[in-house]
């Protein structure tokens, strides 16, 4: 073998970090998700592009363009990468489930209750290392698309994806206002009554956006006057200023009182649908994964706040006038 290129090819963290780069589109995003200083990451890319002696990107604007020489390293940094978790995974099935690292990413609702589930993993399997990923839909799907974590939670799982998945939690999207919003002062409440309220939505494309407006369609309704916010935890937040109503996991109601947060009563509402743990189809899990896989799907009851997420849902339905 022709060993010229890999004594030019400079060292693997600095292919690890022009990939973070072309992953983000940007020097100063991929310095932050790695926890780096941003002249250490100019630095090391600049040394890559050197050592190969051929320009693997170009900043127009601020954003960053892979050249043709850019796209083949980070499409060839992936199946090296690949390659060696694959040796990680074979020598820690070997070993037992005494190491290794299990790589789960989120959409971003499900960081509510993971911590649930995580904490009680981890100190059963105390050398299991642990990267958890948290993003939009979008984002996660991508990291899904490029087969980069060993599982993925999504309350609404790409369609368009050969991929398996396992449900395991319900997921209550319900009407939440701020304890201060007059509405909570009414009884039981139809969509007519809160039709012409500010409603805080996420964007075009979420699960939950894409759940809420296929509910709405299916009774003719529609959202007027709002405001697109980009997080649950923002819109939460902007909920708890009464700065307008939103429809939202009824997991954020868990501390519902200390967040000054109240639960509207809207008939139809909360809208049923469910968490799913995904993986590719044609994946095959490691020891790691498969182990904390069967660990979510058997001991969810056990980890996560049931009754309390009982206790909502059953709230919902019984104050509402009627749910279809």
């Amino acid at each position: 073998m022709d060993t010229r290129l890999l004594t030019r090819l400079g060292t693997l963290r600095q292919v690890e970090i022009f990939m973070r780069v072309a992953e983000t589109g940007s020097i100063a995003r991929a310095a932050e998700s790695l926890h780096l200083a941003q002249p250490s990451v100019s630095n090391q890319v600049k040394k890559l592009s050197e050592a190969l002696d051929i320009p693997l990107y170009e900043v127009i604007g601020k954003q960053v363009h892979l050249t043709e020489a850019g796209q083949q390293v980070v499409r060839t940094g992936q199946e090296l990468f690949e390659s060696i978790q694959r040796l990680d995974e074979n020598l820690n099935n070997i070993k037992g489930l005494t190491a290794g690292t299990l790589r789960i990413a989120v959409v971003s609702t499900a960081k509510y209750f993971m911590p649930h589930i995580l904490g009680p993993f981890c100190r059963e399997y105390p050398d299991i290392d642990v990267e958890f990923k948290v993003g939009n839909r979008a984002q996660i799907i991508e990291r899904l698309k490029g087969n980069r974590d060993d599982l993925y939670l999504f309350d609404d799982p790409p369609q368009e994806l050969a991929i398996r998945r396992h449900q395991f939690l319900p997921n209550p999207l319900a009407v939440i206002a701020s304890s201060e919003n007059p509405l909570g002062r009414r009884g039981p409440l139809e969509w007519a009554d809160i039709a012409n309220e500010k409603f805080l939505v996420r964007e075009a494309g979420s699960g939950t956006q894409n759940a809420v407006e296929q509910h709405l369609r299916q009774h003719g309704w529609a959202i007027g006057k709002h405001i697109t916010i980009a997080s649950n935890e923002a819109i939460k937040y902007s909920v708890m200023a009464d700065m307008g109503i939103a429809i939202l996991s009824a997991y954020v109601l868990a501390n519902a009182q200390e967040d000054g947060l109240m639960q509207l009563p809207v008939r139809t509402f909360p809208i049923m649908s469910h968490w799913y743990v995904v993986h590719l189809q044609q994946k095959t899990l490691s020891l790691v994964a498969d182990r904390f896989l069967e660990f979510v799907l058997n001991r969810r009851q056990d980890l996560l706040p049931m009754k309390k997420i009982e206790a909502h849902i059953a709230n919902a339905y019984g104050g509402s006038p009627g749910h279809s």
